[in-house]
């Protein structure tokens, strides 16, 4: 490459990385709220029972933070409709998981083998 080619192939190269970085700053949007979700399940499941209510709360807070996130940014992130429709799912969960806490109930239903009559 001659001298006076370098400045020109250097700028682009800058110029391209940009671009890559910008691309992906969305995306970088939904992984943060996603881990943020899943550590805030984790410590909700860790909670003592007389704090696990409000800690589903803030769970279930986290997780719809990151459906609307992804729902909001599909294009711009290319999540795949299964991909949303499993966050969606998630969310899902931990709103039921919350209200099950807060109402006294267990998390999820027992399966119908451990239910004695």
């Amino acid at each position: 490459m001659t001298p006076k080619a370098m400045p020109a192939f250097a700028m682009i190269t800058i110029i391209g990385l940009r671009v890559q970085v910008e691309a992906r700053t969305p995306c970088q949007e939904y992984l943060r709220l996603r881990n943020a979700a899943t550590e805030a399940w984790k410590q909700a499941m860790r909670a003592p029972l007389s704090e696990r209510c409000g800690a589903l709360y803030h769970a279930s807070l986290a997780a719809e933070a990151t459906l609307k996130y992804a729902d909001n940014n599909r294009e711009s992130c290319d999540i795949s409709v299964p991909l949303l429709n499993q966050v969606e799912g998630y969310h899902r969960e931990a709103v039921q998981a919350r209200d099950n806490a807060c109402a006294g109930r267990p998390l999820r239903p027992f399966p119908a083998d451990i239910i004695q009559r």
